[in-house]
C-alpha cells in the first residue's frame, strides 16, 4: 500500500511540473530531468537525468538515462537510450557492493562507493527508434535518422540515416544528399506551431516543402 501512494505521489508531482506534457500511470521521471510542450511518456517509462523535447514519446517500458532527446522523436516501446555501465575494477560487478540505492532487496554496504559517470547521449530531432533498440551511452543521433526494431547502437548516427542490425550499421539515407542538405539548412523543427500548422499539409511530399520553406524565407 505505502509503495503504491509514493508511486501516485511520485506521477501526481510530475504531472503538476510539467501540464503541458501527457505521463501516463506507471512513468517515473526523476527531478533532474525536463518533459517540453505535448511530449508524452507512456505507462511504465523511466527518464532520468534526462531532457524530452517537445511533441516527442517514449513508448511503454522504456528507459532514457542522462540523455538529451530533441523535438518530434518518436520511441517505441522497450527502448534503452543511454545504457548504464557497472564498475568491473572491483571484486565483484554485483551492485549489492557498492549501489544501496538500487531497487534490489538487501545490500551488504549502507552507503554508496560508486558514481555512474556514463557520459551523455544526444538524440537529435525527428529521430524514430524502433522497438526494442538499445543506444550506447555518449553517442549521438542525427536530426531526421531513423533506427531500425532491436538494432544495438555502438557508434554515431548520421543525420537521415537509416540503420539497424547488431551492432547496427547504416541501410540506407532517408533522402538524396540534396534533400537532406536542404532540410538540415531549414531547421524546420525550430518552427512555431503557427507556422507548422500551415506547412503541415506539404510533409508528405519533401520537395514540395521545402520549395515552400524557402519560397517563404526569400
Amino acid at each position: 500500500m505505502i509503495s503504491g501512494i509514493k508511486k501516485a505521489i511520485r506521477l501526481w508531482q510530475v504531472r503538476r511540473r510539467f501540464p503541458m506534457s501527457t505521463i501516463h500511470t506507471g512513468s517515473i521521471a526523476d527531478f533532474s530531468s525536463t518533459l517540453e510542450s505535448y511530449s508524452v511518456l507512456f505507462p511504465d517509462t523511466i527518464l532520468i537525468r534526462s531532457s524530452l523535447g517537445r511533441y516527442s514519446y517514449a513508448q511503454s517500458g522504456s528507459v532514457i538515462n542522462n540523455a538529451q532527446i530533441g523535438p518530434f522523436c518518436s520511441i517505441a516501446a522497450n527502448v534503452h537510450i543511454g545504457l548504464a555501465s557497472h564498475p568491473i575494477d572491483g571484486v565483484s560487478s554485483s551492485p549489492v557492493f557498492y549501489d544501496p540505492s538500487q531497487p534490489l532487496p538487501h545490500f551488504l554496504i549502507s552507503t554508496s562507493h560508486y558514481k555512474d559517470n556514463s557520459p551523455a547521449t544526444t538524440v537529435h530531432a525527428d529521430v524514430w527508434i524502433g522497438q526494442g533498440a538499445m543506444i550506447k551511452a555518449g553517442l549521438t543521433v542525427g536530426i531526421g535518422a531513423v533506427i531500425g526494431a532491436g538494432a544495438l547502437v555502438t557508434r554515431d548516427v548520421e543525420a537521415y540515416s537509416v540503420v539497424g542490425g547488431v551492432p547496427a550499421r547504416e541501410i540506407k539515407k532517408r533522402f538524396d544528399d540534396d534533400v537532406c542538405q536542404r532540410l538540415l539548412t531549414s531547421r524546420w523543427w525550430e518552427f512555431d506551431e503557427t507556422k507548422l500548422e500551415k506547412l503541415a499539409p506539404l510533409f508528405t511530399n519533401p520537395k514540395a516543402f521545402l520549395d515552400a520553406v524557402e519560397e517563404n524565407s526569400r
